[in-house]
Order: structure tokens, then C-alpha cells, then sequence
């Protein structure tokens, strides 16, 4: 029975991990919710069976189940810090934030997180459980590298795979490796985990005594080249700068033993850039069959080699053989370096222009992190302020900081919460399993520039690296903290624990059913051909998620304004600060005629999207439109009243817009003055001066 029980949870874990390579990283929550909804359940279950076994079973029994909750405190502290991020963003949905439906789905994700943890560091600490941990990690880094590259050799067709862009400061070849995740940047910082977890592998192995088989050394190598290869071909600076920074690091603390895995690495890496070279070349468009078999070719070649100059560098010919091996090995590294430099050496040194964009971002957030210092404003607060704090018309709906994300969505305290978790689990692989600290880096350092931890995946793999590195052995002789068994307050507490993840895990799934169903119904409306149809599915997907906005604003344009206004207000209480609900209810009071309401909304909705020149544009139409209905009623003041505020919008709205052409700033949104707006601005000056009269047509 405990032998079924490990294997449900290996195979558990097997499957999460599947599901996110396979549904983008779990980047979007609608891809989260079946993903919740199966490991919710499990977990409940999971749970359930150990009370039951707790409850009815030998206290033999009831001391393996305390040893599996009893650990470090690292370790306690590493397995508790996500559920209280979830509970910090539950508390931000109980006393009212920026955005429900956002609050909603990151306890959600914290909750996810904090049951792999914890299924991840039962499984570690059964016997051999560490070995179906690494085979987790190893299936991972396999389906993201390998369904990243077979696209590009046309064997399997993924959308957005591979990002195509002319414009030099995105890409310098015009094509980038995007894999699964969808998202160059994320891949290539993913790839690069993947990358140094196994070239600081080989250290450790390359050392055992007696020496390890040369299969098993291949084995080790095996992946080397695939990964490079992604890492390169996703063209992420930040990546490449990450890992580098990680990898040095690493030399620093492993140096004793990683000149041989270096040496052996040296083939690989060279024959990645080549790979990299003649796939840039062709933007990423290979053709099948020969390629597949240069990529064969390459591989096995660069292996062989590698092998080779292992041999050569720990031959026992003498010391003049070792030089020559670590000499050939780093002309390869060299070779390698000066290929990758040469393709993207513009791209390199001159084009730093999205790194204006995201200082510009960081900048901005700090007026929002100064309204709530302490708690933040909770989920999705950058995604629905981040327009009404911007000093340029960028895009950028997802912060590039994950740091900054955190300090925003939860304050001082969550970010605290934040940077306590990541140091324990920074401490506890220190302590653990050292040659696993170069990924954690890269983890820390990409973070930190880029929207990596929106990505579901990037977390899992965090605490599936930090569960591994508990599951490690303790070297031989040296003492442990940890008892053999733990003492009899820790096992009273066992049935007090699991009541509690059971409660998360089922009320996490209903509420990930809630969300599931309501998606599903938002989807089929949009498919729908019938409008009548479309209202009823989307009045059903807002009873099973009242928060979605995105239903609701559907909903609002396919019912008669009086109708939408209810609505609209509705979506409004759960995401007060929507700059979409704002300019729709601007809309929705003009097709109504008041005008009131019209401009009331109409300046909420500019406080929150200032750089909208569209939304500026049909608001002094809207303006316009109800000037001249308030004259053809015989409402002269009024109507003056009313194209008096519109010429003083457009004033505005032409100021903002000449200050944005003069400045050399970012203009992603293409923020100008539109000729529109110029008509509209000039009938309502010459209406709010009485110098024109509208008649009813």
C-alpha cells in the first residue's frame, strides 16, 4: 500500500508538470484551472487517506506519517510561506482591492504551489524518492526542450513557437526560439535552469569512486547540447546574462570539482552556437529531413568529442595531455562564444531600447506602491493601474519584475514573505545539494528583469529544485538536526494539518471549477454565431465567475444600454480601477443621453487611461452627440455646459498628445492626436461659442 502510494504521488507530480509544459506554462489562469481542479482533488484524497490511516492505523503507522511532517525548519518554513501568500491574497479579496477575479486566481496559484511543494517533499522523503524527483525534472526540461525544437524543423506544428519580428530590438536575426511557453525570454531563463542543473551535475559524477561507466557519463552529457542550443535560440539577453552570472557563481562555490565537466561540456556548447548559427540563418525554418539529420550529426559529434577531450584531460600520459585537453576545451568555448557574438553584436551593444521601457515601468510602479505600502493592492494591480501612473504610452500590461510585482500586489509584508521563502530556499540548497544553486540563481537574477514568475511553471520548478535538494542524503558522518522520529507534539498535530489541506485542496478545486466553467461558457459565447444565444451563455458565465469583467463587458455590448448599465456597475464593484468598465460606461450613458453620468465616467476613465486616444476620441464624439441632442431639445445652456467640458477635453487631450510627440520617449500605444478628435474639437468649440446650431436630422 505504501509502495502504491509513492507512485500515485510520482505519477501526480509526472502529470501537473505535463499539463503545464503542455497548457503554456500555466502563464493564462484559464490554462490553470483543469490543472487545479485534478490536483486539487488528488490532494483532498491524499489528505483524506492519511487521516484515515492516521486515525485507524498502528502506531507504527502514525509515526511515518509524523516523520513525513516533520522536518527542518527551512524546510517548514519553505512549505508554509505558500499558503500564507495565499492567505494574505484571500484577505486582500475579503476587505476589497483592485481587482477580485485577480485576488482569486493568485491564492489559487499559491495554493497550487504550496501543494506540489508539499506532495514533492513527501515524495522525496520515502525511500528512492529523490530519484523520482529528478525524473520529474529531467521529463520537464525533455518536453520544453524538445517540443521548442521540433517546430523548427517542421515536425510538429505550434503556434507561436517561434516569434518573428523585423524590428532589430526585439531580435537580431529576426526569429526567436519561444518553445511552449510562447514567451522568448521565459523560455530561454527556463532553459537556462535546465542548462546549468546538468553541467553542475557532471561535477559530482565525474568524481565518484570507482569511476563511473562511460554510458552513464553520456547519459549525464546527453541533454548538454539541446539545451544550449534552446537557450541560445531564444535570444534572451537577460537569459544569457543570467546564466552566465549564475554559472560564475557557481565556478566560484564548486571549483574544486568542475574543471572536468567543463572540459567535457566544451563540445557541446561549441556545437550549439553552430546549431544556433546556421538556424538563425534561416530564421528558424530548417528543413525536415536534413536537418534533422545535421542536428543528429551535430549532436553525436559534439558528444564524442566531448568525451574525448575528457579522456585527454584526465589521461595519466602526464600533465602536458591535461594542458592540451583544457586547451582544446576552452578554443571550443572560445569558437562558441565568438560565433554566438558575431550574429547578435548589434543587437548586443547598441539596442537597449526595451530596457527604457521596463526602467520606465519600475519607475511608475513606485506612485502605486506608495498608496498601500503595507499590504498592497492585491492581485493584478500593475495589469488594470499600471495606465493611470504611466509617464509614457508603453505597453506593458505584465510587470518585468517579479519582485516589484509581489511588492505591489501585497506590500512590504508579502514582499517580506517573499524574500524570507526564497532565502530559506536558498539556505537549504546551500546546505543540501550545492550544484543545484547555479539554477536557483538564475531563478533569483531573471526574475528580477523579466515576467517570469507569471509563469506557473517557473514556480513549480522552483519548488520541485528546492524539494530535490531536501530529498538529497546527508553525507556520511555528519549529524543531522532532524531526529529519527519526531517528538509526540509534532505527531498531534498531524490530523490538525491534514484537516487543513484538505479544506484548501477541495475548496481550491470548487473554486477552480467555478472559474473553469465560467471560461468555458465566455468561449463558447465568443464562438457563438447567435446573439440571443451569446447573452444567455454569458449570463451564465458571470453566476459561475461574477468577477470575470471580461464576460461582463462581452455581455454589455450584445444588450440594450439600459440593460448593460447593471451590469457594467456590477463587474465595476469587483474591479473598481478597470479602465475597460470605465470607458464602457462612458459609452453606455451617452447611448443613453446622460450626460451627467457620460462625463462623470469620462473623467474616471481618463484618471485611469490617460494615454487612450481612442477612448478620447469617442468620448468628445459622445460629447458632441449629446450637445446637439440637449439643443435640438431647446437645452441651449445646457448643451453650452456640455461642449464647454468637451473643448476642454480636447485642449487636454492635444496637449497630452503634443508633449508625447516632442518628447523622445516610447510610444507603444501610438498615443497622437487624431484627425477625428481635431473635427470633433473644432464643432464643439464653435457650439460651446453658439456660433453654430444643430438641427434634428
Amino acid at each position: 500500500m505504501k509502495e502504491c502510494a509513492r507512485w500515485m504521488m510520482g505519477a501526480a507530480l509526472f502529470a501537473v508538470m505535463a499539463a503545464a509544459v503542455w497548457r503554456s506554462g500555466l502563464y493564462f489562469s484559464a490554462d490553470m484551472y483543469p490543472v487545479w481542479i485534478g490536483f486539487g482533488l488528488f490532494c483532498a484524497g491524499a489528505g483524506g487517506w492519511g487521516l484515515y490511516r492516521f486515525s485507524r492505523g498502528t502506531a507504527a503507522d502514525r509515526a511515518l506519517l509524523g516523520g513525513r511532517v516533520w522536518a527542518s525548519p527551512l524546510a517548514v518554513w519553505l512549505l508554509c510561506s505558500p499558503f500564507l501568500m495565499m492567505l494574505l491574497y484571500a484577505v486582500h479579496g475579503t476587505i476589497g482591492s483592485v481587482s477580485l477575479l485577480g485576488d482569486g486566481n493568485q491564492a489559487l496559484r499559491w495554493a497550487l504551489y504550496g501543494s506540489f511543494a508539499a506532495v514533492a517533499w513527501v515524495q522525496g522523503s520515502a525511500k528512492r524518492g529523490r530519484f523520482v524527483l529528478a525524473a520529474v525534472w529531467h521529463m520537464t526540461g525533455g518536453l520544453l526542450a524538445v517540443t521548442a525544437l521540433l517546430p523548427v524543423y517542421g515536425w510538429f506544428r505550434l503556434p507561436y513557437a517561434i516569434t518573428y519580428s523585423a524590428d532589430p530590438e526585439i531580435s537580431a536575426t529576426g526569429a526567436r526560439l519561444a518553445g511552449m511557453l510562447q514567451y522568448p525570454n521565459t523560455f530561454g531563463a527556463v532553459m537556462a535552469v535546465f542548462l546549468l542543473e546538468r553541467l553542475f551535475a557532471l561535477g559530482p559524477l565525474l568524481q565518484r569512486q570507482p569511476a563511473p561507466a562511460p554510458s552513464r557519463v553520456l547519459l549525464g552529457s546527453l541533454p548538454l547540447l539541446p539545451y544550449a542550443a534552446a537557450l541560445l535560440l531564444s535570444e534572451s539577453r537577460g537569459a544569457w546574462l543570467a546564466a552566465g552570472a549564475a554559472c560564475a557563481a557557481g565556478l566560484l562555490v564548486e571549483r574544486r570539482r568542475m574543471l572536468a565537466p567543463l572540459v567535457l561540456a566544451a563540445a557541446p556548447f561549441a556545437g550549439a552556437a553552430l546549431l544556433y548559427r546556421q538556424l538563425a540563418a534561416a530564421k528558424l525554418a530548417a528543413e525536415p529531413w536534413p536537418g534533422l539529420l545535421a542536428l543528429a550529426g551535430l549532436w553525436a559529434g559534439s558528444l564524442l568529442a566531448g568525451r574525448w577531450l575528457l579522456r585527454l584531460h584526465g589521461g595519466a600520459a602526464g600533465a602536458w595531455r591535461r594542458r592540451l585537453g583544457m586547451a582544446a576545451g576552452g578554443a571550443l568555448l572560445a569558437a562558441g562564444a565568438a560565433m554566438v557574438f558575431g550574429t547578435v553584436r548589434e543587437r548586443i551593444v547598441h539596442k537597449f531600447g526595451t530596457m527604457s521601457a521596463r526602467q520606465a515601468m519600475v519607475h511608475d510602479a513606485w506612485t502605486l506602491v506608495k498608496e498601500a505600502p503595507w499590504l498592497g493592492q492585491g492581485g493584478d494591480t500593475w495589469r488594470l493601474s499600471y495606465r493611470a501612473v504611466q509617464s509614457s504610452p508603453y505597453v506593458g500590461s505584465q510587470m518585468h519584475s517579479g519582485y516589484v510585482d509581489v511588492l505591489l500586489n501585497t506590500g512590504l509584508i508579502g514582499f517580506g514573505l517573499l524574500a524570507a521563502m526564497l532565502a530559506a530556499a536558498g539556505l537549504l540548497i546551500f546546505k543540501r545539494c550545492r550544484r543545484l544553486l547555479p539554477s536557483y540563481m538564475v531563478f533569483l537574477l531573471h526574475g528580477a528583469v523579466d515576467i517570469d514568475w507569471s509563469y506557473g511553471i517557473v514556480w513549480l520548478l522552483f519548488f520541485l529544485l528546492a524539494a530535490r535538494a531536501a530529498a538529497e542524503p546527508f553525507p556520511v558522518g555528519k549529524k543531522t538536526s532532524i531526529p529519527a522520529l519526531p517528538p509526540e507534539r509534532i505527531r498531534r498535530l498531524v490530523p490538525a494539518l491534514l484537516s487543513l489541506w484538505i479544506l484548501i485542496a477541495s475548496g481550491g478545486a470548487c473554486l477552480a471549477y467555478r472559474g473553469y466553467m465560467g471560461q468555458a461558457e465566455h468561449m463558447q459565447a465568443l464562438r457563438s454565431q447567435d446573439n440571443q444565444a451569446a447573452v444567455t451563455v454569458l449570463a451564465s458565465s458571470l453566476r459561475w465567475n461574477p468577477a470575470d469583467y471580461s464576460a461582463a463587458l462581452d455581455l454589455a455590448g450584445l444588450v440594450a444600454p439600459t440593460a448593460a448599465e447593471p451590469i457594467l456597475r456590477h463587474s465595476l464593484a469587483y474591479a473598481p480601477h478597470h479602465p475597460g468598465l470605465l470607458w464602457a460606461l462612458a459609452d453606455n450613458a451617452g447611448r443613453r443621453g446622460d450626460a451627467g453620468e457620460a462625463i462623470y465616467w469620462i473623467g474616471a476613465a481618463l484618471r485611469q487611461d490617460k494615454y487612450n486616444a481612442g477612448g478620447r476620441t469617442s468620448s468628445l464624439e459622445c460629447l458632441l452627440q449629446l450637445a446637439r441632442a440637449e439643443y435640438t431639445a431647446g437645452h441651449e445652456t445646457a448643451a453650452r455646459r456640455i461642449a464647454r467640458f468637451g473643448v476642454g477635453l480636447y485642449h487636454d487631450y492635444a496637449r497630452v498628445a503634443e508633449d508625447t510627440r516632442l518628447r523622445v520617449i516610447r510610444n507603444d500605444r501610438e498615443f497622437a492626436l487624431t484627425s477625428e478628435a481635431r473635427e470633433w474639437g473644432r464643432q464643439l468649440a464653435a457650439l460651446s461659442g453658439g456660433r453654430a446650431r444643430w438641427t434634428a436630422e
